[in-house]
């Protein structure tokens, strides 16, 4: 298998992972484990072996994935993350803004969100459901990176993951500081290694 299909296995991966979890996605934890350590190597990419490999028994079943999930992405709010682009980002850059957060962060639909959903439209994609108001959801944006791996140059997709995949760190250390449950705060420790080395990888031009 070469590095490109390994880079778009590894975000296929990564996606579905933030995304609310299915008894499918349960059952294949130790096939991912088993991948994901071939696909790090292949690539050489730092991401430790003790990051992932616990992931089937942090999990459990299907239930008990299910309230780690939404204890770490929904609610309470005052524990939970908010794993969205915009809420890590100035809300926007127009100077002529009237609204008094323009300046702010924690909101959402951003000008980076609204720059996802017009992505979305330039390459003919359909925004799901669910993420009409979080276009720029971190998982909708692990999905379109490997969109890009196949459909666009190596240049473009080097823009998009510097626009809009710069801000994970500071959500892994959002995770960390309130103490999600664990398997989402290691899914996280896992997506911003990945991220950084595959930004290293651009830099260097391997």
């Amino acid at each position: 298998m070469d590095k490109l299909a390994y880079r778009k296995g590894i975000l296929a991966i990564l996606a579905d992972l933030m995304q609310a979890p299915t008894d499918e996605l349960v059952g294949e934890l130790p096939a991912t484990v088993k991948y994901l350590h071939e696909a790090f190597s292949a690539l050489d990419y730092p991401v430790p072996m003790l990051a992932y490999n616990d992931w089937p028994r942090l999990a459990g079943d299907c239930e008990t994935l299910a309230r780690a999930y939404n204890q770490s992405f929904v609610f309470p709010p005052e524990t939970r993350v908010v794993p969205v682009e915009s809420v890590y980002r100035q809300w926007t850059g127009d100077s002529s803004a009237q609204v008094p957060f323009a300046k702010e962060k924690g909101y959402l639909m951003s000008d980076a969100a609204l720059h996802m959903k017009a992505l979305y439209e330039r390459y003919g994609l359909e925004m799901p459901p669910d993420f009409g108001a979080t276009p720029d959801h971190l998982g909708l944006e692990l999905e379109f990176a490997g969109f890009l791996l196949e459909n666009e140059t190596a240049e473009r997709q080097a823009i998009f993951w510097r626009e809009h995949l710069d801000w994970v760190d500071e959500l892994t250390a959002d995770a960390e500081e309130k103490g999600i449950p664990q398997f989402y705060r290691q899914v996280l420790r896992v997506i911003a290694a990945f991220l950084r080395a595959d930004r290293e990888s651009y830099e260097q031009g391997k």
